[in-house]
């Protein structure tokens, strides 16, 4: 290695290596994950059908309510509400309040059922005898 520090380049990795064998981690941690201020936990799963939930947007995205549970799009993943803020808290009063979405009764439109006719008899012509 020259005194300037030309081959100083060659000894990082050299040292990175060494530390990560003999069991140096590293971890950085930025305290609870919030957003606005309300507590969130990263979602280990979310529903496949997710978006055919009730949804509301909060702070620029859809949050979907899954089971009495919030579950909202970061850069970094899907994350549920831990804490739920007062918006979400309103919307899901109203959803769970709301009456029970009922199928409108089976109605028949068209021209009415074919009945069958008895045959008639074809028309000949009368001739006197």
């Amino acid at each position: 290695m020259n005194r300037d520090g030309s081959g100083a380049w060659l000894l990082a990795p050299v040292i990175a290596l060494s530390m990560l064998a003999a069991g140096c981690v590293a971890t950085l941690s930025a305290g609870t994950p919030n957003v606005g201020g309300y507590d969130v936990a990263y979602a280990e799963a979310v529903p496949v059908d997710v978006n055919m939930y009730p949804a509301v947007e909060y702070r620029g995205r859809l949050a979907y309510l899954v089971e009495g549970r919030w579950y909202w799009p970061t850069d970094n993943g899907w994350v549920v509400f831990v804490e739920e803020p007062p918006e979400l808290t309103r919307y899901r009063t109203n959803v769970q309040t709301a009456p029970r979405a009922v199928p409108p009764p089976a109605v028949e439109y068209g021209y009415p059922p074919v009945r069958p006719t008895k045959p008639r008899e074809i028309h000949r012509e009368y001739r006197p005898h």
